[in-house]
């Protein structure tokens, strides 16, 4: 009886064992698909947030060209003023470039999946910093570089320039669009002080939404490249 209690014993030991065992090969096959399925979700953001990245790059980019433009146009407005007594249609069109406010358009789709998933399933400390500083602060602020430049354009410029350019549909130009002026509101123009600090300020406030885009451009090539080398360690 002895030897059958306790061979009975030493067998419900091992049962025991054997569930325990098992229960935490169970929990930790879990773990394992847990970590796994959380991995490949954050690399599906990573990819995402950086196909979006590609493209505000290439919009950033396109925007500084169209702000480079601008810069020029004020500079050769007010060299034409200076030179030349009648319009002409090379005017026309540095005088549309005046009115241009590139308005650059984040995507976002990644980074609103990041938050809707937790920004926490980003395990780089660093990168997940600084995908939030780029997306919440760098982008917020130079919105509001952008609207404060429209508010100017709003109040100051347009008025000056359709006080004496009448703005003519023209599908050949870039912007479909040119600015043409009488001879007579010419020859009063050249007399305008004020337009000619108009100009200057439109070059400015353009310079400083340009400098901001520049700063823009080059957060965006730093977080390409950090993601880039976060998707080789997480494949």
């Amino acid at each position: 009886m002895e030897n059958k209690t306790s061979k009975y014993f030493k067998y419900a030991i091992g049962e025991i064992v054997l569930v325990v065992i098992g229960i935490l090969i169970a929990l930790q096959i879990n773990t394992w698909n847990k970590q796994n399925e959380e991995q490949q979700l954050e690399l599906k953001i990573i990819q995402e947030i950086r196909t979006n990245l590609i493209l505000d790059l290439k919009e950033i980019k396109e925007d500084i060209g169209i702000m480079d433009d601008i810069n020029k146009a004020c500079d050769d407005v007010k060299v034409y003023l200076e030179t030349q007594e009648n319009p002409s249609n090379q005017l026309f069109i540095h005088a549309s470039l005046l009115r241009v406010t590139p308005h650059f358009d984040p995507n976002t789709s990644g980074y609103g999946l990041l938050v809707s998933k937790g920004i926490g399933i980003i395990s780089n400390d660093s990168l997940r910093n600084n995908i939030s500083l780029h997306y919440e602060r760098l982008y917020s602020y130079y919105k509001r570089y952008e609207e404060e430049r429209l508010r100017f354009h709003a109040l100051h410029s347009e008025p000056k320039l359709i006080q004496y350019f009448s703005p003519v549909y023209d599908e050949k130009q870039t912007y479909f669009l040119k600015h043409e002026i009488s001879q007579e509101d010419f020859t009063s123009l050249k007399k305008d002080a004020a337009f000619n600090k108009i100009v200057s300020a439109i070059a400015f406030e353009n310079s400083s939404v340009k400098n901001r885009a520049e700063r823009v451009e080059n957060s965006i090539l730093s977080l390409i490249k950090s993601l880039d080398k976060e998707i080789q360690s997480l494949q």
